[in-house]
């Protein structure tokens, strides 16, 4: 898949790289290699997406010195041309012990559920509710300024309430909440008034979203990121003028660069474009 090569492709580009700059901060050589194919790995999935929106040198940079616990530098983007590729010092042997790694901590983790159920099975009902509670979010009220749903520095702004949900890789609007797939995999809903909860089973459109009808009314220098559904009809159109023309694979950020809502009514009528102002600019509504 086109997905796979893109990954495949990086990985062999920056894997001495991405090694390199670690040993050369004091990381141990088997601790470096360890800690890139298991930040790459944990990125596999959603490596298309993170391309497309995130400077992922930068990102994937960071995750890796927070992993092996060197300070936080924001901002830096991994080293270049710190190591000359060695054909004796490859991924895939670190990929596979990565794997194993992950795979076993999900058996430790399905064998310290099971004995946790044992014990709660005991135990009085009242505590087994209040054991399963998913940790309390920051939750403020505060009106939505844009008819749908969106997602930006970590919060989830809903109809009436902003919640803190850093992590999230995938959301869409469900009933009068929403349904969050996080970068760790976990689904969950996040109800009306900012109440977080884990579900078994989350609707089709997290993973099939809606095909929106055809959006032309493009500026010169407009992208369309994405489009969602309005309740009650229409469709509402993320613009950005700051992609180069006709490269949907990154952002570039500049002076004159911003990112508008277009809201389209269900005959196909549409509003004036509202740039955004309430936040950086790097916004989602999926």
């Amino acid at each position: 898949m086109a997905e796979g090569s893109d990954f495949d492709r990086y990985l062999d580009a920056r894997w001495a790289d991405l090694v390199g700059g670690l040993e050369d901060e004091g990381v141990a050589p088997d601790r470096a290699r360890l800690a890139v194919a298991e930040t790459l790995l944990a990125s596999r999935r959603s490596w298309s997406r993170r391309v497309r929106e995130e400077q992922v040198d930068v990102s994937l940079w960071a995750e890796l010195r927070e992993r092996t616990g060197l300070p936080p530098r924001p901002g830096q983007a991994a080293p270049h041309g710190v190591r000359r590729f060695d054909p004796r010092d490859i991924p895939d042997e670190w990929l596979a012990r990565a794997g194993a790694l992950r795979a076993a901590r999900r058996r430790r983790s399905v064998r310290r559920g099971l004995v946790g159920l044992a014990v709660l099975v005991v135990l009085a009902a009242g505590w087994v509710w209040w054991a399963g509670r998913p940790p309390p979010r920051e939750v403020r009220e505060e009106a939505n300024p844009l008819p749908v749903v969106w997602y930006a520095q970590g919060e989830l702004h809903l109809e009436d309430v902003v919640v803190e949900l850093p992590g999230v890789d995938e959301f869409v609007a469900w009933g009068s909440g929403v349904a969050v797939r996080m970068r760790s995999g976990e689904v969950v809903r996040v109800d009306a008034d900012g109440g977080v909860h884990e579900i078994d089973d989350a609707p089709l459109t997290l993973d099939h979203p809606l095909r929106p009808p055809p959006f032309l009314a493009l500026g010169r220098y407009d992208v369309l990121v994405q489009s969602v559904p309005v309740p009650g009809g229409g469709w509402a159109h993320l613009l950005d003028s700051s992609r180069r023309a006709g490269v949907q694979d990154a952002v570039r950020q500049s002076e004159s660069g911003r990112r508008a809502l277009v809201v389209c009514s269900a005959d196909h009528t549409c509003g004036e474009p509202r740039t955004i102002v309430e936040a950086d600019g790097s916004i989602r509504l999926r």
